[in-house]
């Protein structure tokens, strides 16, 4: 059991490594935290690499049935619009006090998962685990010292409410389609649908191709480079997370590693602000990091009621 505990723990410090690239990206690679090019990176660049690569273990089979492909180009879509909305929320907050909130997703899924998989439902103990998260998601914007909820963060919250709902989404409408196909073709759609809605916005927004193209002419290698390196740390994460599920229950895999990603979240990010305050400085007084670390508690309960309840 030990084994895929610490295989998972060690997905939950990648994802958490990504959540700070992104934010680097944002905060200090484009001027004016402008996530328009990095909306096309993550896009056509991201999926178009990613297509090439699946295409090759897909052994360029490219056979897919037409509805398939519509649910993904919507569900890439809404991943687009989510990816958004994620950008928004990192430039405006720590990035610790970002992901807290990201743990909003399992809740939603608890309402759209029956929607789309029939065999899903909900009980009255992850109805809990859903309010206590939620909880932890407000909590994580009152400031103890003026004995107030700050409005900036709640803006934050209502941008995170939004992104994960669209995650969730995501997510499920994906595993629906993998239900009846195969696993590395729908990743390879996944991909070419991506890339697709990527060239639509590049196409027909023209603010977002300047974006791109004022990027490219002043940190075009960098920011391309480290959302390379992302894109492999998330199917690296992936890889992980399936070969833990291969050895003890997904609920327990999914449970780890999403308890344990706040919390990882918080480490990196205090260790770069203490060895690395250049690359990323977050607020880490004592009050403050006591804040984060009982939101963070409080959703491991909460994940814990929905994952087993």
């Amino acid at each position: 059991m030990i084994i895929p505990i610490l295989i998972c723990i060690a997905a939950a410090f990648i994802s958490a490594s990504t959540n700070h690239i992104d934010k680097y990206l944002i905060s200090k690679t484009v001027k004016n935290a402008d996530y328009r090019s990095l909306i096309i990176v993550s896009t056509i660049i991201a999926g178009g690499i990613m297509t090439l690569i699946y295409a090759f273990v897909c052994q360029f089979d490219f056979s897919f049935d037409l509805a398939g492909i519509a649910a993904l180009l919507l569900n890439s879509t809404i991943y687009t619009i989510a990816l958004i909305f994620w950008f928004k929320a990192i430039s405006r907050d720590d990035v610790t006090i970002v992901v807290i909130m990201l743990q909003l997703i399992p809740v939603f899924m608890l309402f759209i998962a029956p929607l789309l998989l029939p065999a899903d439902s909900i009980t009255i103990v992850q109805l809990l685990g859903g309010l206590i998260i939620t909880s932890a998601a407000i909590l994580i914007t009152y400031e103890p010292a003026k004995r107030k909820f700050d409005r900036k963060k709640l803006v934050t919250l209502a941008i995170m409410t939004l992104t994960s709902a669209m995650c969730a989404t995501w997510y499920i409408l994906e595993r629906r389609v993998n239900l009846d196909h195969d696993f590395n073709k729908t990743i390879l759609w996944t991909n070419i649908t991506l890339c697709l809605v990527g060239i639509i916005i590049y196409i027909c927004m023209k603010s977002y191709r300047q974006a791109f193209h004022k990027m490219l002419r002043s940190n075009g290698a960098k920011v391309i480079g480290l959302n390379l390196i992302n894109e492999v740390l998330n199917s690296f994460d992936a890889v992980l997370e399936t070969f833990a599920g291969t050895m003890t229950s997904v609920s327990l895999v999914s449970f780890t590693t999403q308890g344990i990603q706040p919390f990882a979240v918080m480490i990196i990010g205090a260790l770069l602000t203490r060895l690395s305050p250049k690359i990323e400085k977050e607020n880490t007084t004592k009050k403050e990091i006591a804040k984060r670390v009982f939101a963070a508690a409080l959703c491991l309960i909460g994940l814990a009621c929905i994952e087993f309840g």
